[in-house]
């Protein structure tokens, strides 16, 4: 329908006056009420975060005059004020999205003052994985792409400061390398999920049915980000890595394009897909042209990046046509 109507304009069978109220129709423009239901949200995400700000900076200005007993039951009276707030707003979904993020945010401060409080020593790898963990049956049930990204979020600090401790996983001692594949495996695991709870599911699985893509996009990134890093590994790193570290990279961005571009049919993870290939293939001009510096490399290279950001680009475009003559056909 936006084709449509550009194409209109062109020809001008469409007034300079209505022409905003066509594009707002062809949902290329925002209307006054979808701004007002923006800035509703956006000034209730901030007035939150100013209430979790609030009492954060309660606690710290006053910590030593709080005995424990208030600080245990302040904290646990704002979580279960928060909670009944999200119980209470069941039918507006961005607003439970907001809430539960402020309850889980809360829930991290009660842990870290149970930490420091009864010095139970434990390292902070363990706070965060505990956190995760705990909030793991609201990020199933709450439905919300926020709670994902941030449970997401949580379990990569906690491996982070983890492998900063030692690096051993499951009784299996990693090196270096080895670590950016355990990421892989963990983000992979977190995107498979993702994209099982989007799909169309009646019955039970219907109440943890995520209703948009922002969640999968977001791992999406960052599954690829971690295997654009050991396709790197594969190109500089150690000689004994990198024929794994190659065959990883080559066969997870196989497996990725089919998905993407026939299955899933996702447009921004197959831009990005692109994107790590160009990322990959200027790597490995750089690595030949480091070992024989000279001016010709550095020119090869300019041409390289412009004729397949060119092509990359003109690629996206035409997928994108056909992505939508499909859904036209559907």
């Amino acid at each position: 329908m936006a084709k449509a109507v550009y194409s209109w304009i062109q020809k001008g069978l469409i007034s300079s006056k209505d022409q905003y109220e066509a594009l707002i129709q062809a949902g290329e423009r925002a209307s006054p009420a979808a701004w007002r239901v923006f800035i509703e949200r956006v000034l209730v995400m901030l007035g939150l975060l100013s209430l979790a700000c609030g009492v954060v900076f309660f606690f710290a200005y006053n910590w030593n005059e709080i005995s424990r007993f208030y600080k245990f039951l302040t904290l646990q009276v704002l979580l279960v004020a928060v909670v009944s707030a999200y119980l209470k707003w069941a039918k507006n979904h961005w607003l439970q999205e907001a809430v539960i993020i402020t309850a889980a945010a809360i829930l991290d401060a009660l842990l870290a003052l149970f930490g420091q409080t009864y010095q139970t020593g434990a390292d902070p790898w363990q706070l965060f994985a505990t956190w995760a963990l705990l909030i793991t049956p609201w990020v199933w049930l709450s439905r919300a792409e926020a709670m994902w990204i941030f449970w997401a979020v949580l379990l990569n600090t906690a491996l982070i400061l983890k492998f900063e401790v030692d690096r051993s996983l499951l009784g299996w001692s990693l090196s270096q390398h080895q670590v950016s594949w355990a990421f892989l495996l963990l983000n992979g695991l977190l995107l498979c999920v993702t994209e099982w709870v989007s799909l169309d599911w009646r019955g039970f699985l219907k109440r943890v049915r995520l209703q948009d893509r922002w969640a999968a996009l977001v791992m999406g990134l960052m599954v690829l980000f971690v295997l654009t890093t050991i396709g790197l590994l594969g190109i500089w790193g150690d000689q004994s890595v990198r024929a794994a570290s190659l065959l990883t990279f080559l066969v997870v961005m196989a497996i990725w394009f089919y998905v993407y571009r026939f299955i899933k049919k996702d447009l921004l993870l197959l831009t990005a897909w692109a994107m790590a290939v160009i990322v990959f293939i200027l790597s490995l001009l750089a690595n030949s042209v480091f070992d024989s510096f000279d001016a010709g490399g550095l020119l090869l290279m300019a041409i390289s990046l412009i004729a397949m950001t060119t092509f990359a680009v003109s690629w996206i475009k035409k997928t994108h046509g056909i992505f939508k003559q499909e859904a036209s056909h559907e």
